[in-house]
């Protein structure tokens, strides 16, 4: 079953991890309006050629070893962000997907997203699990130009947890590739 969350407003890829040198910087952050997802990763359409992901597998500086192939967050985690941390365009923390829809928790997630494309084909995004903030960008996101300690950023850490920082999802692997693009409607996945 198909629960309506929202749809997509935007796709993007890090071309290059952004941590690469120990401090956040999004300025690797690439979006587009069509995106490929598989088991492996997202690979983004760019008007001239597809743009792998630095958390996709075949990456040559692949994040996390390819096991956090792909993310998901939502537009009602940006405006918890904003409020908390004064700005926080949408996109900055780097997921993959990004919904125009509420903050989503744990506990709101029964079996996974669902991605419902415009021909009526649907896409599962399987194995939710938040993804853990971490210290580069909890200290970007606070305006600090270093990263600071893990003892001064407690209470950041933990407003961040539980899905404010987005979410890693899988798809199954025997999909092989699908297209989704902007504006692609996403719902909790209820099997």
């Amino acid at each position: 079953m198909f629960e309506p969350i929202g749809r997509i407003v935007r796709l993007q890829v890090q071309a290059e991890p952004v941590k690469a040198t120990g401090r956040y910087d999004p300025s690797a952050i690439v979006t587009g309006a069509t995106a490929s997802i598989g088991a492996a990763g997202m690979l983004l359409w760019d008007g001239n050629g597809w743009i792998v992901d630095a958390h996709h597998r075949a990456h040559p500086r692949a994040r996390g070893g390819g096991n956090r192939p792909l993310s998901i967050g939502f537009t009602g985690h940006y405006a918890a962000m904003a409020n908390r941390f004064g700005e926080a365009p949408v996109g900055i923390a780097g997921e993959n997907i990004i919904v125009d829809g509420p903050a989503v928790r744990m506990s709101d997630i029964a079996d996974g997203f669902v991605v419902r494309r415009s021909n009526g084909m649907e896409v599962p995004l399987d194995a939710p699990r938040p993804a853990a903030p971490c210290l580069p960008f909890t200290s970007f996101l606070s305006g600090s130009a270093i990263v600071l300690p893990r003892e001064r950023l407690t209470d950041e850490l933990a407003f961040l947890s539980d899905g404010t920082r987005g979410f890693l999802v899988e798809t199954n692997p025997t999909l092989g590739r699908v297209e989704i693009e902007v504006g692609d409607e996403v719902g909790f996945r209820h099997v």
